[in-house]
C-alpha cells in the first residue's frame, strides 16, 4: 500500500511512504516518528486523502498531541448534535478494559481471549457456543438532561410525520434496547437518568438488541467493529453516557486487569484492538507499541502484526523489535527531521545502534535481513563509486539491491592478512540466530601499500591461497547460500579515481598531481584515464577532499557531484567499469 503523508511540523513537503503489511518507523527522540503517526491520524480524523481507510491509533502512553486532535474532533461531532462518525479513533489507556472485555466477549478464537484461557484469566462454556463466562465489566452510565430533551422533540417531529428523527438512529434504538435491558424498563427519556453503576457480562451484550448501521440512511453514523455493540458502546462513551474511567474489568477468580503486569495489560490491549478492528481496509497506528513488553511477548507482536488483514504503521526504539525476524529491511524506515529517508538507510541504522549494549549482535541481525552487502572501507566509498560509475554511462540503478556498509579491512603493514577485517565480520555474521537471507556479500578493500595479485579475467577479484583459505573456513547456517568476494581497487584508493586532467585543471590544482615527483609520461592528460602506477600509488587526498569535502562536515554529496560532472567518461578507469561489471554479473 502506498501513502501520500502531508506536510507535518518538522517537514513542510508532502512525502510518500510505501507499506509492506507493516512499515516500522525508527529513529532517535525528537526525530519526529510519532509527529509522521500524528499527522496521518489527522488527515484520517479530516477525511484527507486516506479518508476511505478505517484509522485505528493507540500510543504506549498519554500522547498529548493524539489526545488533543481527537478530543477537537468530539467536541466538533458534538457541537453538531449528530451521532459520532468513527471512521478514526484515536485509543489510550483508559478504553483498555472496555476494548478487552469485548474482544474477550465478541471473539471467540481470537488472540485475546487465548492468551486469557492460557494464564488461566478467563473461561468459557462447555456448549457449542464458547461463551465467555467469566469476565465482567462494570461502568457508570447516565442520560443526560440535554439528551433526553432531544428524545421529546424527535417525538413531537414524529406526530406531525416527520421521518429520519434522532429516534430512527440505530445509536437510539440500541439505546434504547440497552437501558430496557440493563438498567431500567420503565425509563421513557422524559427526563434525564441519573448516575448508575451497572455490570456487564457476555451474556448481557447478548441480551440487548443492538442496531446495525444501514448504508443507505444518510444518519451520519458508520459502523466501527464487526459487532454493532462495539459501535454502540465507543459512542456512548464519546456522548457522555458512559464514563470511561469508571470501568473495572474483573477476569477469572476476581482478578482485575490492573492486577496484570504492565506487559501483560499492554499486550491485552493490543490483541484487543487488532481483534476487534483488524479488516482489509484498517490502518493501524500504533506509537511505541512495544514498550513494557517482555522480549519474547514482542516476537509475538510482531508476528501478529505481519498477518494481519489491514496494514500498520509502526514506532519503535527496542533493538528487539528493529531486529524481530519479521522485520524485513523493506519495513524499516529511518526518520530524520520529520522525513522518511530512505537513502543510506544502513548507515544510519549501524549509527544508531553503535552506542547501545547489544550493538554488535543487533548490527549483525539487521545486516542478515540483506540480500546483497557492500563492505567498504567507509560509506562514501561507495556513494563515489556509483557516482563515477553513473558518469562513465553505467546503469547503477543495477545495484540498489546492494547496501553498503563501513567496516575496516584492519590492514596497516605487510604482516597483517589483507582484508582481514572485513572477513572477521563475515564470521560474526555467520554466527546470527536470526534468519540469514544474505546471499551475495562484497568485500571491497583500499589497496593501499599491499602487493596484490589480481584475477586477470574481471581486474578486481584479489587471487591468493591465504584468501581463499580464509573465506572457506567460514561455517554459514544450514540451508543458506552465502558467497563472499574479496575484491581491491587497483588504487590506492577510491578517491585516486576522481583523478582528472579537466577536473583539476578546472579548479586550477592540476600542478600539485602533475609534478616531478612522478615520470612525465605518467602526468594526467586530457581524455586519458591515467591507469599507470604513479597515479595507482599516488596519495591524493590533500589535493581532493577540499574539492568534496565541507569543512566539519565531510563528503558533501552535492560538491561531488559538481566534481564528478567536469569529468569526461574517457578519463575514468577502467577499473569502475570491472567493479561495476563483477558485482552486477553476480546479483
Amino acid at each position: 500500500m502506498q501513502l501520500t503523508l502531508a506536510p507535518n511540523p518538522l517537514h513542510n513537503q508532502p512525502q510518500t511512504l510505501h507499506i509492506n503489511k507493516v512499515a516500522t518507523l525508527i529513529g532517535e527522540n525528537g526525530s519526529g516518528k510519532s509527529t509522521i503517526l500524528q499527522s496521518i491520524f489527522s488527515e484520517g480524523l479530516n477525511g484527507g486523502g486516506h479518508a476511505h481507510l478505517r484509522t485505528v491509533c493507540f500510543s504506549s502512553g498519554q500522547n498529548e498531541s493524539f489526545s488533543k486532535h481527537f478530543n477537537e474532533h468530539v467536541k466538533k461531532i458534538r457541537r453538531r448534535g449528530k451521532s459520532m462518525v468513527l471512521s478514526s479513533f484515536y485509543y489510550d489507556k483508559t478504553w483498555s478494559k472496555l476494548l478487552v472485555f469485548l474482544a474477550t466477549a465478541l471473539v471467540r478464537d481470537g488472540k485475546t481471549r487465548t492468551f486469557l484461557l492460557e494464564k488461566g484469566y478467563a473461561k468459557e462454556s462447555q456448549d457449542i457456543n464458547r461463551d465467555d463466562i467469566s469476565s465482567k465489566l462494570s461502568l457508570s452510565f447516565r442520560v443526560d438532561k440535554r439528551y433526553a430533551q432531544r428524545v421529546q422533540d424527535a417525538l413531537k417531529k414524529e406526530e406531525v410525520g416527520e421521518k429520519g428523527t434522532l429516534r430512527q438512529t440505530p445509536f437510539y434504538r440500541s439505546l434504547e434496547s440497552f437501558v430496557e435491558e440493563l438498567i431500567d424498563r420503565e425509563y421513557l427519556f422524559e427526563e434525564k437518568l441519573s448516575t448508575k453503576t451497572i455490570e456487564l457480562s457476555s451474556y448481557d451484550l447478548l441480551s440487548v438488541k443492538f442496531a446495525r448501521i444501514n448504508p443507505d440512511e444518510d444518519l451520519d453514523e458508520v459502523d466501527f467493529g464487526d459487532d454493532p455493540s462495539i459501535s454502540f458502546l465507543t459512542q456512548a462513551v464519546n456522548g457522555n453516557f458512559i464514563n470511561k474511567r469508571s470501568f473495572k474489568l474483573k477476569l477469572l477468580g476476581n482478578i482485575e486487569l490492573d492486577d496484570l503486569s504492565d506487559g501483560e495489560y499492554q499486550l491485552l490491549f493490543l490483541y484487543a484492538l487488532i481483534d476487534l478492528f483488524d479488516a482489509p481496509n484498517t490502518l493501524f497506528l500504533f506509537d511505541e507499541a512495544d514498550s513494557h513488553l517482555h522480549y519474547k511477548n514482542v516476537e509475538k507482536l510482531w508476528s501478529l502484526l505481519h498477518c494481519i488483514q489491514g496494514h500498520a504503521i509502526t514506532t519503535t526504539h527496542l533493538l528487539d523489535s528493529i531486529s524481530a525476524k519479521e522485520n524485513r529491511i523493506e519495513h524499516l524506515k529511518v526518520v530524520e527531521h520529520g522525513r522518511i529517508n530512505e537513502d543510506n538507510k544502513i548507515k544510519q541504522l549501524i549509527s544508531r545502534l553503535s552506542v547501545l549494549s547489544r550493538a554488535k549482535s543487533v548490527e549483525f541481525e539487521v545486516c542478515g535481513k540483506l540480500p546483497n552487502i557492500a563492505l567498504l572501507d567507509d560509506y562514501n566509498d561507495w556513494i563515489i563509486f556509483t557516482k563515477l560509475a553513473s558518469r562513465a554511462g553505467l546503469d547503477v540503478n543495477r545495484l540498489a539491491t546492494v547496501h553498503a556498509m563501513k567496516k575496516s579491512s584492519s590492514y596497516a603493514s605487510a604482516n597483517e592478512t589483507f582484508g582481514k577485517g572485513k572477513i572477521d565480520w563475515l564470521h560474526g555474521l555467520s554466527k546470527i540466530e536470526s534468519p540469514l537471507v544474505t546471499t551475495q556479500i562484497f568485500l571491497i578493500c583500499d589497496r593501499d601499500e599491499a602487493a596484490l595479485d589480481w584475477n586477470a579475467a574481471n581486474g578486481v577479484q584479489v587471487n591468493g591461497q591465504v584468501y581463499r583459505e580464509l573465506l572457506n573456513a567460514i561455517q554459514w547456517p544450514r540451508g543458506t547460500r552465502v558467497s563472499p568476494y574479496l575484491l581491491a581497487w587497483k588504487r590506492r584508493e577510491i578517491k585516486n579515481y576522481l583523478l582528472s586532467h579537466t577536473a583539476l585543471s578546472h579548479h586550477n590544482v592540476l600542478a600539485a598531481i602533475n609534478n616531478p615527483d612522478i615520470a612525465q609520461r605518467n602526468h594526467l592528460q586530457p581524455n586519458n584515464s591515467g591507469d599507470n602506477d604513479d597515479i595507482r600509488r599516488l596519495n591524493a587526498k590533500s589535493v581532493i577532499d577540499p574539492l568534496i569535502n565541507t569543512d566539519g562536515e565531510g563528503l558533501d554529496p552535492a560538491k561531488l557531484q559538481d566534481y564528478i560532472d567536469l569529468i569526461p567518461p574517457d578519463e575514468i578507469s577502467e577499473d569502475i567499469t570491472n567493479m561495476y561489471n563483477f558485482i552486477i554479473g553476480k546479483l
